[in-house]
């Protein structure tokens, strides 16, 4: 009577499929999406650089990974986007460190930018990059590409195109008609355009169709009962951002509320950047050298080009500059929530490594920054995941964890939904389905 059994069980075990050869599995972990769904328990397993299954509950068998993390009582995440960066070969290892999987970086020297974003490794960032920005005659930067006609516009899209330039940058200098002639050219061929705005309002570059404003730049502008007061100080670079800057504090709600509105309608996607924002508010600071994340970053980079002495002098700040840029930094904060209840998309940025942006760090106070001035902690995260990789034209690989997505995860300590500040909180960075960083 037993021995059909025991022949039924053997023949089971005999043709049972072997166990699955994956790369990576993190069992009995809680998922956080990046688009608002939360999965309480699940295993991920990694394969080739992607994700292969995400499995309910902890699932023990059917698997041979060559690696294995023990999610529980952790929360995953997709791998964080800063979609406003410079890259430098120092800053790399520091956003992998602070779990930045992807960055957007939005002027460089097309030598140096375009290879790297060419060469997708597990080694660094995913790099979605513009090349050299797009300014007018006497531009505050001098690799800056230059143009002065609607002909020279159109070249230098065709050109930055042709050389990989997934996204073009117009700067300070540009008026709306030569932005305009940069979106026509660019949508042509699939390409969004990013806006550092000077001479042109946020509204009217709105109109012309960019796809993001970077630093809330331009709104203000628009906003202002004095907005030729405005574009005039534009002339001068840094003479500008500080009138800019200082203009947020007295311009009326209701107006802001208008330009808001007329953002929307054109389906801008706005780039904060208030950490750069909160960062030059505190140049003065006598506590500005404790922070912690400054160990990263290089000490010749600290003494020399981050010297706020030198630059305060350069930008003829002064403490009264700097009391109004703090005044400044909570109507910004409450401009980027109210964007957003208004059914705006906000995307984070950092502009990082600017002074004391450091690679990484940044990102996450900006998280934190959204949250403070009343944003959710789920919508500050979808604007370093989902949304930010839904700009950046990389949905199909990055910004939520699914199945057939890159393996660029985050394992965290603690719930980023009930603490922002959680994100943090880092066990451990999976970058193209290898650990770049564990602690």
């Amino acid at each position: 009577m037993f021995r059909p059994l025991l022949l039924i069980a053997t023949a089971c075990i005999m043709t049972s499929s072997p166990p699955e050869a994956v790369d990576l599995v993190v069992r009995n972990v809680r998922i956080v999406h990046g688009d608002g769904r939360v999965t309480a328990r699940a295993t991920v397993s990694v394969r080739r650089e992607r994700i292969a299954a995400i499995s309910s509950g902890d699932v023990r068998g059917g698997l041979q990974p060559r690696r294995e993390v023990d999610g529980a009582g952790r929360t995953l995440i997709p791998g964080l986007i800063d979609a406003h960066v410079h890259v430098t070969d120092w800053a790399l290892p520091l956003l992998l460190r602070h779990g930045v999987t992807t960055v957007r970086d939005l002027h460089n020297a097309p030598a140096y930018i375009l290879p790297l974003a060419r060469e997708d490794v597990p080694a660094r960032p995913r790099i979605v990059a513009a090349g050299a920005l797009l300014d007018g005659p006497g531009s505050f930067w001098k690799d800056a590409r230059i143009i002065s006609t609607v002909a020279d516009a159109r070249a230098a899209v065709r050109d930055q195109v042709a050389a990989g330039a997934a996204v073009i940058k117009v700067y300070t200098r540009l008026p709306v008609a030569l932005i305009g002639a940069v979106v026509q050219e660019a949508r042509a061929r699939g390409i969004p355009v990013a806006a550092h705005l000077g001479k042109t309002t946020a509204v009217a570059a709105a109109r012309a169709g960019v796809s993001s404003i970077e630093h809330l730049s331009g709104i203000a502008d628009a906003a202002s009962d004095q907005p030729a007061r405005l574009l005039a100080a534009h002339d001068d670079f840094l003479a500008g951002w500080t009138m800019f800057e200082r203009e947020w504090a007295r311009v009326d709600p209701t107006r802001l509320d208008e330009v808001s509105r007329a953002l929307r309608a054109g389906g801008v996607v706005l780039v904060p950047t208030l950490a750069l924002h909160e960062a030059f508010s505190r140049l003065a600071d006598p506590d500005l050298r404790q922070d912690p994340a400054l160990a990263g970053v290089p000490p010749n980079v600290l003494e020399r080009e981050w010297d706020p002495k030198d630059i305060m002098t350069r930008a003829q700040w002064t403490p009264d500059t700097m009391r109004d840029f703090k005044a400044a930094l909570p109507v910004l904060q409450r401009f980027v929530a109210s964007y957003v209840r208004m059914g705006g998309r906000v995307v984070a940025g950092t502009d990082t490594p600017q002074q004391f942006v450091v690679p990484g760090a940044s990102l996450h106070r900006e998280l934190q920054l959204y949250v403070a001035g009343g944003l959710t902690t789920a919508a500050a995260l979808r604007a370093a995941t989902t949304d930010a990789a839904d700009l950046l034209g990389i949905s199909d690989r990055a910004g939520t964890v699914d199945v057939g997505k890159d393996a660029d995860l985050v394992l965290l300590d603690a719930d980023p939904l009930a603490d922002i500040s959680a994100t943090m909180r880092i066990r451990l960075v999976i970058r193209g389905g290898s650990i770049v960083y564990e602690r």
